[in-house]
């Protein structure tokens, strides 16, 4: 894919080929579907609307791999990704990346909830709100949010 216009074929091929189309050329151009990914976890505005499109596909290992970058995407650029997404698509992609450790995920989820916290026009709006509300759930509920409690002391 060119460095100019690196979106611009997928595109073309989508209006050809269609979502299940497109995703079933990427699952065999690895390259292709990397330099989209990174372009979305970028901020590419266009790479970002296409990623969207791509990640209402039937084909799991694609359409994973597009949601992959669309939660790496919305730590930086979080009004532009949602702002693409229907409100039941927003706890999919507001959830840790697979790639990160424990640590991470912690750390990224709280940083995530604070951006959310600290901006008015995206806390006020129904897709922040979700997607706030969905770090949270997996902050308190996953790998992450597992607390070891004390022993309970026994009465004599």
């Amino acid at each position: 894919m060119p460095a100019s216009e690196p979106v611009g074929p997928l595109e073309t091929r989508l209006r050809a080929d269609g979502i299940e189309g497109v995703n079933a050329y990427l699952g065999g151009q690895a390259s292709i579907m990397a330099d989209l990914h990174q372009r979305t976890a970028d901020c590419d505005t266009q790479a970002i609307d296409l990623t969207v499109k791509l990640s209402r596909g039937r084909n799991s290992k694609t359409t994973d791999g597009h949601r992959e970058a669309l939660r790496i995407a919305v730590g930086t650029c979080t009004e532009n990704v949602l702002s693409l997404l229907s409100l039941n698509e927003v706890p999919k992609i507001c959830a840790a990346a697979s790639s990160w450790t424990m640590t991470q995920t912690a750390r990224e989820l709280r940083r995530r909830m604070r951006a959310i916290e600290t901006d008015a026009a995206l806390r006020s709006t129904e897709r922040g709100k979700a997607c706030g509300a969905a770090y949270l759930h997996e902050l308190e509920t996953t790998r992450v949010g597992i607390r070891v409690d004390q022993p309970r002391q026994r009465p004599k």
